[in-house]
């Protein structure tokens, strides 16, 4: 019952429970926030060995339909124009660690930058996609794969940090494989953005059971600065479809329209309503992401 960030015990006050919404993992599952740095941790702990079993196959979408291929590709060359990924993509190109890589879709899209794109992911159905799109994708975690020192440019940890027990371990993982002057990019749920308040555990973004830790943007700093990083920007960001895919959660329980085409139709439906939510966050304090670019300092 110690933050994985700061170590400090929690607050005395209720915590959020839930189920498995997503994928239907039987239980109910709490996260209890810190009394320091606002993080929150799910509970049940969890030994890493057994984390596998909340992902089934269907987690992550590897359809590799030509549609979806499109779509995948449009999104990921956008994301790369766009904090944090675009202090990567604008820089010399070089080598790449994606951690939780999934099927390398993001690791295509720097390839075709010119960067060389490897990768760390523990489904090995995930990763033969994204050997199939040119990315060097190891089965494991950083914890099982050995990989020389200061052998990277730069990494990201796109919506990966959050889904392990010990961030500040897999930080310092990464900090040793980047090189001098390396760079980071992090993006991850905003735990303190106002739709994680006034939804508590349907929040879409919270992701029980497999989201483990849940920053703040002080906990995701000290968690960089702890680890020995030099932290250059760090804001909050909207998400298109955020809010429609929480309201099914409210009152349905589950996504009521949960393929491929009817998500991708969501978050067209939520770019058109994006100056109302982006109003909204200013208002209430927050975006339900965080982003955040980090360097290896030079000496």
């Amino acid at each position: 019952m110690q933050c994985p960030v700061c170590g400090s015990p929690p607050l005395e006050e209720p915590p959020l429970a839930g189920p498995d919404r997503f994928q239907g993992t039987p239980g109910t599952f709490t996260v209890v926030t810190c009394s320091a740095c606002g993080a929150g941790w799910t509970l049940p702990a969890v030994p890493p060995e057994e984390l596998g079993a909340y992902y089934p196959p269907s987690y992550g979408y590897l359809s590799t339909g030509a549609i979806q291929r499109r779509l995948q590709r449009l999104v990921m060359d956008r994301a790369l124009k766009a904090p944090p990924l675009k202090t990567i993509a604008d820089a010399t190109p070089g080598s790449l660690l994606d951690v939780g890589c999934g099927r390398g879709d993001l690791g295509a899209a720097f390839i075709r930058r010119g960067w060389r794109a490897g990768g760390v992911e523990p489904s090995p159905e995930a990763c033969a996609v994204a050997r199939s799109q040119g990315v060097e994708a190891r089965q494991g975690t950083l914890d099982s794969i050995e990989l020389p020192d200061g052998s990277f440019d730069a990494a990201v940890m796109r919506h990966s940090l959050e889904h392990v027990p010990d961030p500040i371990t897999d930080l310092r993982h990464v900090l040793r494989l980047l090189r001098p002057g390396g760079l980071l990019a992090i993006s991850m749920p905003n735990f303190d953005s106002w739709e994680r308040r006034r939804f508590g555990s349907a929040w879409f973004h919270l992701d029980l059971p497999r989201h483990r830790t849940h920053f703040t943007p002080p906990a995701l700093r000290l968690a960089l600065t702890k680890t020995g990083f030099e932290v250059r920007s760090l804001e909050t960001a909207g998400d298109a479809g955020s809010v429609l895919a929480t309201l099914q959660y409210r009152l349905a329980g589950r996504l009521l329209f949960g393929s491929v085409p009817a998500l991708s139709a969501q978050y067209g439906v939520g770019m058109l309503l994006s100056p109302l939510r982006a109003l909204l966050d200013r208002q209430q304090g927050g975006g339900p992401f965080l982003h955040a670019v980090a360097r290896r300092p030079l000496a």
